[in-house]
């Protein structure tokens, strides 16, 4: 961890017991150091100098040497929890700031930066729509011509969310973590020769009960990488995001403007927010197939949200329930 140009007393301490050890082994200092620049990288080093240890173990060496390295592992791992609390302490005040936001606007302008200050060089918030990626803001640090290349790459025609990683994001509704950017065929076929991401992390923003965005981080501070930490971190601050876009919407001054779709709230409380989804679609001219495909549930289930949302609404078909939806919508 770098703070103000000077390295943590405990990385210090690490880079010295691995050149140490290096050069018990016989080995080249400046080879087992290289790119040793903070608390993750300085743990793999000397866990790799620990197996060193173990496959060339002489009675002299091994003994003393490993009680130093776990000596210096504790210190590593002390300075990674508190790194980890304070991040946690730094996300409340950052939710703060996103639920004061008196406009979708403004907190769809402040997300990416608010986000980035926990500690990442680049995010990316998109709205879902029509089953697409939809980019909507973003922020890369020091590089705000990269934000916008970011945008541009991920404009129209828009990528269908279920040809990437990202439709777990929506369909089950849950945070991933992807460590093989650089490889997987299944990232973003556009955004990825803009970002070269080696992994990133990407969460479900939720509201109105439907995944409305995603937000993607990538390149931690710290490790230039990411990890599970990461992962549950974003998936905390955008629970929160979405209370705070629910909240938006559901404002008297808000509009449907530059927004995701959205159901209105004055049904009957007898039906479900996916019943509301499916007898929406339904009244759009949506077939159960259909259906099943924008809301990723499968045509079985689609046809059965359709008929208790009828027996609930007092209809015998399809068409009398999109008739009472386009009534209750212009009331």
């Amino acid at each position: 961890m770098v703070s103000g140009g000077e390295m943590d007393p405990a990385i210090s301490e690490a880079i010295e017991v691995i050149v140490g050890t290096a050069r018990r082994l016989s080995t080249s200092p400046r080879s087992a150091t290289h790119g040793v620049l903070g608390v993750e990288s300085a743990l793999e080093a000397l866990t790799a100098m620990e197996r060193a240890l173990t496959s060339r173990e002489t009675a002299g060496i091994g003994r003393a040497a490993r009680s130093t390295i776990r000596s210096a592992r504790a210190q590593l791992l002390s300075v990674r929890l508190a790194g980890k609390r304070s991040k946690v302490e730094l996300i409340t005040a950052q939710i703060a700031r996103l639920r004061a936001a008196r406009s979708l606007e403004d907190l769809l302008e402040s997300l990416p930066s608010e986000v980035s200050a926990l500690g990442y060089e680049r995010v990316l918030f998109s709205w879902v729509e029509n089953e697409r990626w939809v980019p909507r803001s973003a922020y890369v640090m020091g590089r705000p011509q990269e934000s916008q290349a970011m945008l541009t790459a991920g404009g129209p025609p828009y990528q269908p969310v279920r040809e990437l990683l990202e439709v777990d994001v929506v369909r089950k509704r849950r945070p991933i973590l992807v460590l093989d950017a650089d490889t997987n065929p299944r990232v973003h076929p556009t955004i990825y020769p803009v970002t070269r991401s080696l992994t990133y992390v990407a969460a479900p923003v939720v509201a109105h009960d439907r995944v409305a965005g995603i937000v993607h981080v990538d390149r931690s501070i710290e490790t230039g990488l990411n990890d599970e930490f990461d992962r549950d971190l974003l998936a905390l601050f955008c629970q929160s995001v979405g209370i705070a876009v629910d909240r938006l919407l559901d404002a008297p001054s808000s509009t449907d403007t530059d927004t995701p779709s959205a159901i209105t709230q004055h049904w009957p409380a007898a039906l479900t927010q996916r019943e509301r989804e499916v007898l929406r679609l339904m009244a759009a001219g949506f077939t159960n197939a259909q259906i099943g495909a924008r809301l990723y549930i499968s045509e079985e289930t689609a046809k059965t949200h359709a008929k208790r949302l009828m027996r609930k609404m007092g209809v015998s078909n399809r068409a009398q329930a999109g008739a009472m939806y386009h009534r209750l919508r212009a009331s």
